[in-house]
């Protein structure tokens, strides 16, 4: 009943009673998925009024032809693809259906028919095509969408919906028919008074076929001779369609500039005459795309994308047609003019090509040529500036209300674009370094003549120091350093005094944030320059003593910067230019002032700090040295947190002394980082107290007690902080294992008695997977056993109810068990029970849905084959080939061809192609069957696995043709050394599961095997 289902579909997409509308879903599932439901399309798109109900009427359709449409009779097929045809005739001929959502749905259900049935069964297609567009405007439009759904789906989506074979099949069709189909679109193209809505259609379908038509297309035919004519005067979607085509011309590769000169220079001498006569030399591109509308943004754009690609193939082209470049130079300065608009992405494609222009200049100039084109550089210079972005590592920054604010935010898109804007404007600094400094300065001094504080643009001072930073590593080291004396000393420091004179607070955050970014991006200079440097560190320490909390963070980031690049000097004496006199080193400086310099800090704050101060004493070469720096270092935090815990036991329940473990816990690992294994002497003399600390919170978190998340907290940056202190080892040895004992007990403890399971902490699997990462042989055995225990005995159940529960753990389960099977697979293997649930949990970890998970339990297996295979105990690896073979290969071969399980389809074909190669080879010496199962007890393992694999897929897939499977199987022991060709095959045949294919198909596609290797035998 037509109309009860546009009830229902109504009650989905309108309904307010969520009771009703989930009732309506569950009724439309079921209609979608009921295997007869394609049968009542017909009458639904004939008798429905509701358009969503001919919607989903054809997307049956659709789904059906994709799946079974190779199921039904020939006759049957002609039927439905003619009733389609006549439908989309029927739309098309009606002036307000033409353009309308149903017959674009028509067309899309059209062209799963024509990758199914053109040209085998349909080989008119085209030509029909082309003979019917003539008898009507509108079904000519219709026509030329169709034309390019079916480019798209071929040449555009293809790679995962079709088998290679046919893929390069339709792809040669059409080529092969494009004579025909060109010709109609020069027809349409060529007429005067043409449909502009056909011209439009027309334009849209021939940029899609440019990129793959064969070249004499473009350039021996009158192609690019219709796109001119078609510019001229046409309306604005029109135009940027025609510019969009001659792009994809220019864009195309192995194209021979010399034969086809004339035509490229046309192009761009048609473009440049078109651009000329809209928009003059003096006009204001980017204001104008600022008032303008859609059509002419997108045609702004599109002209960047036009310009860069020309200039970028064929600037030398053109420059020696052009008589000395004088053209080219007017289309840069046009470029220049688009570089100002304000959209990022028309900026990055201008950006790219400038980064191309510069890069030839340069190599010219270093092989003695002159440029013409050095005043177009030097104008890109200001516009580099102008169009600066934020470097990850500024903290400062103007925001929309013209405030100033602190901002770290690393943000990949403009990180990338900081990237390309640092290589560009670094080869705009190599070309001509006096006059990017001149610039520089000059918009220094133009800031500060600019006047007062309410005029004065802050935003400009960020982007010029962030274009000096952008200039380190451009220019020699004495070109540096005198260009930073000026700035720095000069011109920032004269800013700077003159807003201290002012009292303007923020204005000397801003100043002195700029400096501090400048300093950090040249760590040479900071070395060559110890009295600068000096005053700058006596700035740097009064910051963190003022009020404004982003001033010290700016300080405290700023020292650690300055530490990292300059940690040799900073342990050492200076000699003090003022007096002559040596001042101690930096890092005893601090040392010795440190609890002065830590009195106005947060703890975040504090952190950075003892991160710069591990850095310095990374740097120190005496063992012992380094030993009483961090015992200076880490006596505050120390004393502080042992006073807080002999108060009382009980203390540990108070919130202030949680909150002082933490901090003291996060500067020790902050500290620690730096620093590495020497580290060790202060987590000897810590342990106890973490141990003491750990033990009470775990009985606290077991209570389930108030401030919970606090102890939480706490108990996860104790083992963050011995993570660290592993990770910064190569090998922990003996002496280690003595020190992180204790410890480690409580930690391991504390996960295996957790009254509940979602209290277990998910990085204590992760210090462990460390521990064993770093740990040198032989592996300890305690620990070893303990490991087993947490793994399978305490997490395995956790997580093998769902693939849903404790994600975390179950993400740390499965680092751990790869790491485990590559240190200790011996260990595992000698207890046949312990290596069965290892086994279970990595086959049960290859099926999950969680692509991280999958990955990591896909790599344990690849490895574990790999090894084995190679193992010299050729006992050990025949057990495990006889044991496990044929469950691996079962179990891998399920998530092969399951749908959920696609996104391992990489590793998954590596493991199938490694164990065949190794039956293939002859490199198992042992038999994987059991001969009293078998029918022939003599069968080698090859023949064995080729029979089981066959019956295992032809029960899987019984709607296959078993000699398309055969086929598919011989293939796969075949190419199983050669793994482009094993996955190309089953891809192939991963397409072919997803659909029912006829008889003759399958054997066209084992006729094409044959062949194959007829021809080799006959190479042979």
């Amino acid at each position: 009943n037509v109309k009860e289902f546009d009830s229902v579909v109504q009650t989905f997409y309108e309904g307010k009673n969520s009771t009703e509308r989930q009732k309506a879903q569950t009724t439309l599932t079921e209609f979608q998925s009921n295997a007869s439901s394609w049968q009542l399309v017909d009458q639904i798109l004939e008798q429905s009024s509701c358009l969503q109900s001919k919607f989903i009427a054809l997307g049956v359709l659709e789904d059906f032809i994709k799946v079974r449409w190779n199921t039904i009779p020939m006759e049957q097929r002609f039927v439905m693809r003619n009733y389609i045809v006549k439908s989309i005739i029927q739309l098309s001929s009606n002036e307000t259906t033409l353009r309308s959502a149903v017959l674009n749905k028509f067309d899309l259900v059209l062209i799963q028919i024509v990758k199914k049935d053109w040209p085998q069964y349909w080989p008119s297609f085209i030509q029909e095509i082309v003979d019917s567009s003539v008898s009507s405007v509108n079904l000519c439009e219709n026509n030329m969408k169709i034309l390019r759904y079916l480019s798209e789906e071929v040449f555009d989506f293809s790679v995962d919906h079709m088998t290679v074979a046919k893929m390069h099949k339709l792809k040669e069709q059409m080529v092969n028919e494009f004579g025909s189909i060109f010709d109609l679109c020069k027809t349409i193209l060529g007429q005067n008074n043409t449909n502009a809505h056909l011209i439009r259609a027309t334009l849209e379908t021939l940029q899609k076929f440019i990129c793959w038509i064969p070249v004499q297309f473009v350039y021996q035919q009158d192609l690019v001779q219709l796109l001119q004519a078609n510019v001229i005067h046409a309306e604005e979607d029109q135009r940027n369609l025609v510019l969009q085509c001659f792009a994809e011309i220019i864009s195309l590769d192995h194209v021979d500039s010399q034969q086809y000169s004339d035509i490229i220079f046309s192009i761009y001498t048609t473009v440049c005459t078109e651009i000329t006569n809209m928009v003059s030399k003096e006009s204001d591109i980017a204001q104008l795309y600022m008032e303008s509308d859609s059509y002419d943004q997108e045609f702004i754009q599109v002209l960047a994308t036009f310009l860069t690609t020309m200039l970028s193939k064929y600037r030398l082209l053109i420059e020696g047609l052009d008589g000395g470049g004088t053209s080219v130079h007017d289309m840069l300065c046009l470029l220049l003019k688009v570089s100002q608009v304000p959209e990022r992405e028309v900026w990055k494609i201008c950006l790219d090509y400038w980064g191309k222009l510069a890069y030839d200049v340069l190599q010219d100039t270093n092989h003695g040529q002159t440029t013409p084109y050095q005043d177009v550089l030097k104008q890109l210079c200001s516009i580099m500036i102008q169009n600066m972005v934020k470097p990850d590592d500024v903290f400062v920054i103007e925001n929309d209300e013209g405030e100033i604010s602190r901002e770290f935010i690393k943000q990949s898109d403009t990180t990338a674009l900081y990237k390309s804007m640092r290589h560009v404007f670094g080869l705009l600094t190599t070309l001509d370094p006096a006059y990017v400094q001149s610039l520089i300065r000059e918009q220094l001094k133009q800031l500060q003549l600019d006047g007062t504080h309410a005029t004065w643009s802050w935003d400009q001072l960020f982007r010029i120091c962030w274009a000096v930073g952008m200039m380190s590593g451009a220019i020699s080291e004495q070109q540096e350093s005198q260009f930073l004396q000026t700035v720095l000393t000069g011109d920032l420091y004269q800013l700077l005094q003159k807003e201290e004179t002012a009292n303007n607070l923020d204005q000397q955050w801003v100043v002195a944030s700029c400096m501090l970014y400048i300093a950090t991006q040249y760590p040479h200079f900071l070395k060559s320059t110890w009295t600068f440097t000096s005053w700058l560190l006596q700035r740097v320490f009064s910051y963190m003593q003022c009020q404004q909390d982003g001033l010290k963070e700016m300080a405290c980031d700023s020292f650690l910067k300055i530490c990292q690049g300059c940690k040799d000097e900073m342990v050492v004496s200076h000699q003090l230019a003022a007096n002559g006199e040596y001042a101690g080193s930096v890092l005893e400086t601090v040392l010795t002032d440190l609890k002065g310099l830590t009195s106005q800090l947060n703890s975040q704050q504090i952190c950075m700090l003892y991160e710069a101060v591990g850095t310095m004493i990374s740097a120190t070469l005496d063992v012992q040295l380094q030993e009483r720096y961090i015992h200076s270092l880490m006596e505050i935090p120390n004393e502080m947190v042992i006073f807080r815990i002999k108060q009382s036991t009980a203390n540990i329940s108070m919130a202030s002394s949680i909150k002082t473990i933490i901090n003291m816990v996060r500067v020790n690992t902050m500290a620690c980082r730096p620093i590495g294994p020497i580290f060790r002497v202060q987590l000897q003399h810590l342990t106890p107290t973490l141990v003491e600390c750990y033990t009470a919170i775990s009985q606290h978190i077991q209570t389930q007690g108030p401030q919970e998340q606090l102890y939480l907290r706490a108990r996860q940056l104790i083992i963050e902080l011995l993570e660290t202190f592993i990770l910064s080892n190569d090998k922990l040895d003996v002496q280690d294992q003595t020190m992180l004992t204790s410890l480690l007990t409580v930690i391991l403890m504390d996960y295996k008695n957790a009254a509940k399971p979602e209290t277990r902490e998910p990085n204590v699997l992760g210090l462990l997977t460390c521990l064993f990462e770093k740990m040198q042989d032989p592996i300890w055995p305690d620990l070893l056993k303990e490991t087993i225990d947490i793994v399978f005995v305490v997490t395995l159940p956790m997580i093998t109810a769902n693939f849903v529960d404790y994600p975390e753990c179950r993400h740390e389960f499965y680092r751990l068990l790869k790491v485990l099977n590559k240190r200790c697979f011996i260990d595992l293997f000698q207890s046949a029970q312990l290596f069965q649930i290892n086994m279970d949990s990595i086959m049960w970890g290859t099926k999950h849905t969680m692509r991280d998970i999958s990955q990591i339990a896909l790599q344990t297996c690849l490895h574990m084959i790999s090894e084995v295979s190679q193992m010299e105990d050729e006992d050990v690896s025949s057990q495990f080939f006889e044991t496990y073979y044929v469950r691996i290969l079962t179990d891998i071969l399920e998530v092969l061809v399951d749908p959920d399980c696609r996104n391992g389809f990489n590793y998954q074909s590596q493991i199938l192609a490694r164990m065949l190669e190794l039956v293939q080879e002859g490199e198992i010496y042992t038999r994987l069957f059991n001969p009293d199962q078998v029918s022939n007890p003599l069968m080698s393992n090859v023949e064995f696995l080729q029979q089981y694999v066959l019956d295992l897929l032809c029960n899987a897939f019984p709607l296959l043709h078993r000699d398309q499977i055969e086929v598919l199987v011989m293939g796969m022991f075949e190419y199983s050394g050669d793994l482009q060709r094993f996955q190309n095959d089953i891809r192939d045949f991963l397409i072919d599961i997803r659909e029912v294919n006829d008889e003759s198909e399958s054997q066209q596609k084992a006729q094409d095997e044959l062949n194959a290797e007829l021809e080799l035998l006959r190479g042979l």
